[in-house]
């Protein structure tokens, strides 16, 4: 990552924090102000809605252009790829020159030129696969090489530009291209267990700067995904990952039947879906990490509605009413254990938001009131008079007659 924009992260971070701090009322104006003084902002940024319309924008017109030009040139699929690389190198350099020279951090611009090169990088090199290997191949065939190079680009610039984004995807298109090993899921569970304890420490560590902890927390994110699919039953009976491999899946069994690849890695399968949230959960309370604790939750809901899946003990509309008052029991019981703990905590856990962001919940709860109290519906208007038709009457000086 460039020496500059780490240290721009880390200045932000610390005066996100003292905003925090702020509106918590643990420092005054005093103390905001010399923590901005120590730590002043040198970057160009925009805010939320200005950075998606000038994302939104830039994307619109460097495809707008690089189209015009590809119209424009015409001629063989290779002129076409070299325009392509072409294309991917300037924007990448623009990128480079965005964020360095003209210093812009979350500005909109600087991420649409990025995430533009790494398309135009990938298309060319898609057609050097293609034109290379034969295009009587099949898409299958190509895509482990196709997935190796996206994961290199989104990783260079996750490390370069500092965008977790790009991290996750670079693990993600890495573990695809695995899949097209001998034994895949055997990899996709490995990889995903000896990589967590390296990324858990890569989240905690100081030496790091922000964008590349939160890198760490977008891989790791993905590598539980990737571990819950592999242990997964549903995957497990669909052969999932192997077809990501490239491995055809036998003929599917009859419903709830045990498939003819069943038997004890089957049964694994199933103590996996039930255990792998358990231990999500309890190692997110252990380790105070959200991502963990979130992780945890999507798995259990996951594996609940496999539960419901192969055992129809309940109508869906029925499972769904029950899931919900179940977790808005388990919600309010944590809410009132947490609540009446000395101090309002338990085990350093407790009820009451931390350091949150005061307008951002009031937009939410704007937002809530809002749609609960929306205007009635105005009664229909009366019905206007309409013509009707059977002549008129005229008449003067005491005569009248219809016409």
């Amino acid at each position: 990552m460039r020496a500059d924009l780490a240290q721009a992260d880390r200045a932000a971070a610390v005066r996100d924090a003292a905003r925090s701090w702020r509106r918590a009322g643990i420092l005054d104006e005093a103390a905001l102000a010399a923590v901005a003084s120590r730590f002043p902002d040198d970057r160009a940024r925009a805010g939320p809605v200005f950075r998606a319309l000038l994302f939104l924008f830039t994307v619109i017109a460097v495809g707008g252009g690089t189209g015009f030009v590809a119209m424009a040139i015409g001629g063989h699929d290779g002129v076409l790829a070299g325009w392509s690389l072409i294309a991917g190198l300037a924007l990448a350099a623009t990128t480079e020159y965005l964020i360095g020279p003209l210093r812009r951090r979350q500005g909109g611009i600087e991420a649409a030129a990025s995430l533009m090169a790494i398309a135009f990088l990938l298309a060319a090199a898609a057609w050097c696969l293609y034109s290379s290997w034969g295009m009587d191949l099949r898409f299958e065939q190509h895509l482990w090489a196709l997935c190796l190079i996206a994961a290199a680009l989104a990783g260079a610039a996750a490390w370069r530009w500092g965008y977790p984004l790009y991290a996750g995807a670079a693990a993600a298109a890495a573990l695809v291209a695995a899949a097209r090993l001998p034994a895949p899921r055997a990899l996709w569970i490995l990889l995903p267990l000896a990589a967590a304890p390296v990324l858990l420490r890569l989240v905690e560590t100081p030496r790091l700067p922000p964008a590349h902890r939160a890198s760490a927390v977008a891989v790791l994110l993905v590598a539980l995904a990737a571990l819950y699919l592999a242990v997964h039953l549903g995957s497990w009976d669909a052969r999932l990952v192997e077809e990501l491999g490239g491995r055809p899946a036998p003929v599917a069994a009859a419903p709830l039947a045990v498939p003819s690849h069943g038997g004890v890695p089957r049964w694994g399968a199933v103590a996996g879906t039930a255990l792998m949230p358990i231990a999500l959960l309890a190692l997110g309370v252990r380790r105070r990490r959200l991502p963990l604790l979130l992780a945890g939750a999507v798995t259990a809901a996951a594996s609940l509605v496999t539960l419901r899946r192969y055992v129809h003990l309940l109508p869906v509309w029925a499972a769904l009413c029950l899931g919900g008052a179940l977790l808005i029991g388990v919600v309010l019981a944590l809410w009132r254990y947490l609540e009446s703990g000395p101090g309002r905590e338990r085990a350093g856990f407790t009820a009451v938001p931390l350091l949150g962001d005061r307008g951002r919940q009031a937009l939410f709860e704007a937002a809530a009131t809002v749609m609960a109290f929306q205007p009635p519906a105005h009664a229909a208007p009366p019905a206007e008079p309409q013509f009707t038709g059977g002549g008129g009457r005229s008449g003067g000086a005491g005569a009248s007659g219809e016409f």
